[in-house]
C-alpha cells in the first residue's frame, strides 16, 4: 500500500489553455504522478525551485513568457532537468530549436495521451540513467579509495609539498613526467587537498578516446547530433562541475578541440555537439603530458596561447630512477593492494629482492613496476 502512495515522480505542468492542462494534469495523476499544474508560466517559473520537479512539460506558444524561455530558464535551473514541449503550431525550425537548446522532444496537438506518458517515462529512464553515471563517478571517486601518495624520497616530497600548496589556489596545474611516473596519483592528491575534495574528481585520457569522439566525451551532446546519438549525454566538464577535471596526455589533444578547450579556460562555458545553447560550467582542470609542449608549439602540433593557459603552475614528477629511495615504499604499498584485491594472505617481500629491485632503471616507472609485483605474487 505504501508503494501504491508514493508517486512515481513530480511533474511540472505549464499550459495556458486551461482545458488542456486539467486534461494533462488528470492524465498524470492517474498513472501516479505528483503533479503541480499552472495556467501562467510566470508564476511557474518563481515556483520552479520550490517544486523541484523531475520533469516540467511545457506549452510553446503562452502569454508572457513563451516555452523556449521556460525550457531556458529550467536548463539554468537544473541542466539535468528533462524539459518535453507541446504546441499546436509546430514548425520545423521551432522542433530543431527546441531540440537543441536541450528540450526532450517536441510533441505536437493534438496527441496521444498515452504517447505523452510514454514520452514521459522515456524522458525520466534518461535521467535515471544520467543520475546513475554520475553515481558510479562518485563510487569510483569516493568508495574505492584512490592509491595514497607513497613516497619518501626528497624529490617526491617535494611534489607533495608543492600539491598541497597549489591545492587551494585553484589555479590551472600542468604535471610534467614520463609515462607512468604517477601524474593522476599527483592530480587525485591535489583534488583531495583543494576546497572541492568533496565534489568529483572525473579523469579522462586524451590520447586513450578518438579524435572524433573526444568532443562529444567533453562538451557532452544532444539527442541527434550525430548517427547513434539517441539521446543527450553529459560530457565530462558537466560531470565535474564544482569539482576536477583531469585532461591526462593534453599533449595529445586534436588542434581543433585545442581551440574549443581554450575558449571554455577563459569564458567558463561549454556548448554540447549539435546544442546551440552555452552552459555555465565550474571545474578545475588540471592537465598533464609526457611530451614537451614547448616542443610541441615549435612543431605547430601544439597552441601557444592554450599552453600559457594551462601552464600556470607547473609540477614536474621526477622518473623513479631519479626517487630509488621511493621503490621499498611503493612495493610494500602495492603488496597490500595486491593481497587485499585477491582476498589472500599477507604478501612480503625480502630485503634482498628490494635491494634487486633498486638496481633497475625502470623505464615504465612506477607502473612497471606494480605490473612486476602483480605477475611476481
Amino acid at each position: 500500500m505504501a508503494d501504491e502512495a508514493t508517486p512515481r515522480a513530480t511533474a511540472m505542468v505549464i499550459e495556458d489553455e486551461p482545458n488542456m492542462c486539467r486534461v494533462v494534469d488528470k492524465t498524470l495523476r492517474m498513472e501516479r504522478y505528483a503533479v503541480e499544474a499552472f495556467t501562467d508560466p510566470i508564476p511557474a517559473m518563481e515556483a520552479l525551485p520550490r517544486v523541484n520537479p523531475d520533469i516540467v512539460i511545457t506549452d510553446l506558444l503562452m502569454p508572457g513568457i513563451d516555452g523556449m524561455e521556460v525550457l531556458r530558464r529550467v536548463k539554468e535551473f537544473d541542466p539535468t532537468l528533462p524539459c518535453i514541449i507541446i504546441t499546436a503550431h509546430a514548425t520545423v525550425e521551432s522542433a530543431v530549436k527546441a531540440i537543441r537548446n536541450g528540450a526532450f522532444d517536441y510533441v505536437i496537438k493534438p496527441f496521444l495521451l498515452d504517447e505523452l506518458l510514454m514520452t514521459v517515462a522515456r524522458a525520466l529512464e534518461l535521467r535515471q540513467l544520467q543520475q546513475w553515471r554520475e553515481s558510479v563517478t562518485d563510487y569510483l571517486n569516493r568508495a574505492l579509495k584512490p592509491d595514497e601518495p607513497v613516497g619518501v624520497s626528497p624529490a617526491w616530497r617535494a611534489v607533495m609539498d608543492l600539491a598541497r600548496k597549489v591545492a587551494a589556489t585553484g589555479s590551472a596545474v600542468l604535471l610534467q613526467g614520463e609515462t607512468g611516473v604517477g601524474k593522476e596519483v599527483v592530480a587525485r592528491a591535489i583534488h583531495q587537498y583543494s576546497p572541492r575534495a568533496s565534489d568529483r574528481f572525473v579523469p579522462i585520457n586524451c590520447a586513450a578516446i578518438p579524435p572524433d569522439l573526444l568532443e562529444s566525451e567533453l562538451f557532452g551532446h544532444e539527442k541527434g547530433a550525430f548517427t547513434g546519438a539517441v539521446a543527450r549525454r553529459l560530457g565530462f566538464f558537466e560531470l565535474a562541475h564544482h569539482g576536477t577535471l583531469f585532461l591526462d596526455e593534453i599533449g595529445d589533444m586534436p588542434m581543433p578541440l585545442q581551440a574549443k578547450l581554450l575558449r571554455v579556460l577563459q569564458n567558463g562555458r561549454i556548448q554540447r555537439v549539435g546544442g546551440i545553447s552555452e552552459i555555465q560550467v565550474d571545474a578545475r582542470v588540471i592537465t598533464a603530458t609526457h611530451r614537451d609542449l614547448r616542443e610541441e608549439i615549435v612543431a605547430g602540433r601544439f597552441r601557444e596561447d592554450l599552453f600559457y593557459r594551462l601552464n600556470v603552475i607547473r609540477i614536474t614528477i621526477p622518473p623513479l630512477r631519479e626517487r630509488v629511495d621511493d621503490i621499498e615504499a611503493l612495493a610494500r604499498a602495492f603488496l597490500k593492494q595486491i593481497s587485499a584485491d585477491s582476498g589472500r594472505g599477507p604478501l612480503h617481500i625480502t630485503e634482498g629482492a628490494i635491494a634487486l629491485l633498486k638496481t633497475y632503471a625502470w623505464p615504465g616507472n612506477v607502473r612497471e613496476l606494480r605490473n612486476v609485483l602483480e605477475r611476481a605474487a
